[in-house]
């Protein structure tokens, strides 16, 4: 049985839990392969340059032919194109994307030697009409946000904040992946949450599939946990300080919440409070709190370290779905604060594996994390990680997986 994952990129959130499973399931014995736009990994496990992936500069006469087509006659892919650009410069958003791409993966060896296809995150990469029309084997589909279920938005609370200027062309998405979907003749979705299954049960994109709910893995050999105080002193911070650990790919997205985090700080000055962030950007706090940003890390043993050497990591998303930084962090034994939104509130238990705060704002945060603070001797560093153990761990996911790729 040889597997095929398929994801736009093998790194951020979606693209890091597609590859550890990958790994996982080699790690069993399956024959697994990986496909994106920056790692390509054949059956052997080994990585390979992709060339079908590499941009082909059309030629002088295709160049030609095609700009004669946009003028004589628009596809429906054109006129889609065309009517997205006129609107994203009055759209608010983190994420958008089309159905399209032009690259047709029905065609990659790799994709012809699977006996099935593994989709992920997919915007970019896949091509929903051609894509779904050519490739007849058996697809699994994990999701990782709400783009396949939406048009132009990855999610809700970008579709409604922008529902006034974006509608119409929404609609005419998700007409084209609907009829595009239809030709999947035998199907999975799998969601790492409960909510999102629940949400793309009750949608209308996926009627004749199946649904699975199998949470993401984290390597748990790499994220465990460690002595505090010799992380503390490689990265020159108080050994008696309360450290608050908070991570995003960038520190500008809204939906990661970090604005709300500086703004409940000001309610906590009392406490001897230093904030440790990770992630692109600045870090100015409205507090006269201590503060370090580390920037970007890419080893997943300096991100363990960032999780050792902190208190309690903080997980105030506006949105999201399950998170890997959260899943670090049990795996660490640590505790995590945050909000009663997808399936973050699934896996924060008050008391046990963190803090849940009641409202989405600056105020119940604080409140949540003085209540942390207040309790933190109730926590167990061993508990937290045998939760995580008991969910999280990569055997457990890979057997799953393995099950539901034998069914098809």
């Amino acid at each position: 049985m040889k597997i095929v994952h398929i994801t736009y990129s093998a790194t951020g959130g979606a693209g890091i839990a597609a590859y550890r499973l990958h790994k996982s399931l080699i790690n069993n014995e399956i024959k697994s392969s990986f496909i994106s736009i920056n790692l390509t990994t054949d059956f052997s496990g080994q990585q390979i340059e992709d060339p079908f992936l590499k941009y082909k500069k059309p030629s002088i006469v295709n160049r030609l032919f095609n700009k004669l087509k946009r003028v004589l006659l628009l596809t429906k892919k054109q006129r889609v194109v065309r009517s997205f650009t006129k609107i994203k410069p009055q759209l608010n958003f983190e994420i958008v994307s089309l159905p399209f791409s032009n690259y047709k993966l029905h065609k990659h060896p790799l994709v012809k030697e699977a006996d099935i296809i593994n989709l992920h995150w997919v915007s970019g990469i896949i091509d929903y009409p051609t894509f779904f029309k050519k490739c007849k084997k058996p697809i699994v589909w994990t999701l990782h946000d709400m783009n396949p279920i939406q048009g132009l938005f990855h999610y809700k609370n970008d579709k409604v904040e922008n529902f006034n200027i974006s509608n119409k062309l929404d609609l005419e998405l998700e007409k084209i992946k609907k009829e595009a979907i239809k030709n999947i003749e035998k199907g999975v979705i799998v969601t790492p949450s409960k909510w999102l299954f629940n949400e793309v049960v009750t949608s209308i994109f996926f009627k004749n599939f199946k649904f699975k709910q199998i949470a993401n893995s984290i390597p748990h050999h790499i994220f465990k946990p460690q002595n505090k105080n010799i992380f503390r002193k490689k990265y020159q911070l108080p050994i008696d300080k309360f450290v608050l650990l908070f991570a995003t790919d960038s520190l500008n997205n809204k939906r990661k919440g970090l604005d709300i985090l500086i703004e409940s700080l000001k309610y906590l000055e009392d406490l001897p409070i230093v904030i440790v962030s990770v992630g692109k950007g600045k870090l100015e706090l409205k507090t006269t709190l201590k503060s370090i940003n580390v920037g970007s890390i890419t080893t997943e043993v300096q991100m363990a370290e960032m999780y050792a050497l902190s208190d309690v990591f903080v997980l105030p998303s506006r949105e999201d779905n399950l998170p890997n930084v959260m899943l670090e962090s049990f795996s660490c034994g640590k505790p995590v604060v945050g909000f009663n939104v997808g399936g973050i509130s699934e896996h924060i238990h008050n008391f046990e594996t963190g803090i849940i705060a009641e409202h989405i704002n600056a105020k119940s945060l604080a409140k949540a994390l003085r209540k942390y603070y207040n309790s933190k001797e109730k926590f167990n560093e061993v508990k937290i990680r045998n939760y995580f153990l008991k969910k999280f761990n990569e055997s457990l996911q890979a057997e799953k997986y393995i099950k539901l790729y034998k069914s098809l």
